[in-house]
């Protein structure tokens, strides 16, 4: 996840000012390891109880390997399941991540999405970097009953 993106020509091309940059991008990457991986879920995502998003509406769009084009579902849109109810997502990545629903948020009904059909939109968390108070909140199933 940290690899530069840079080959070893392209970095001896930079200027110190750049290169400043970089260094301090690999040292706070060595002092902060990523420990956990966060998926953006999308329209036809699944829950643990067999629901699915079937219309997204946040404006960040992907194109899947079938050329199938899905939106990143958010906080407040609705997974539906079978016998036509509906529930809520009520978690997400935070206002900082335009509260974008991850594989993990919760819906209002206590069922929790469980994956997603896109792989390359990841968010994930540091060692010794806390999370925002509003990333992935855990909640209480009453509240939302």
């Amino acid at each position: 996840m940290d690899n530069s993106p840079f080959t070893e020509e392209q970095l001896a091309k930079f200027d110190d000012e750049v290169m400043a940059i970089i260094d301090r991008q690999r040292a706070y990457a060595n002092a902060h390891p990523p420990h956990t991986i966060y998926r953006v879920a999308t329209e036809g995502s699944q829950t643990r109880d067999g629901g699915v998003i079937h219309q997204a509406t946040a404006p960040i769009a992907f194109t899947l390997d079938s050329g199938r084009k899905v939106y990143a579902a958010q906080k407040g849109d609705y997974v539906v399941y079978d016998d036509g109810r509906k529930a809520q997502i009520v978690t997400g990545a935070g206002q900082g991540n335009s509260h974008l629903a991850l594989v993990g948020s919760r819906l209002c009904n206590g069922d929790e999405i469980i994956n997603t059909l896109q792989g390359g939109f990841l968010l994930f968390a540091r060692e010794g970097v806390p999370m925002a108070q509003d990333f992935l909140p855990s909640i209480k199933e009453e509240e939302h009953q």
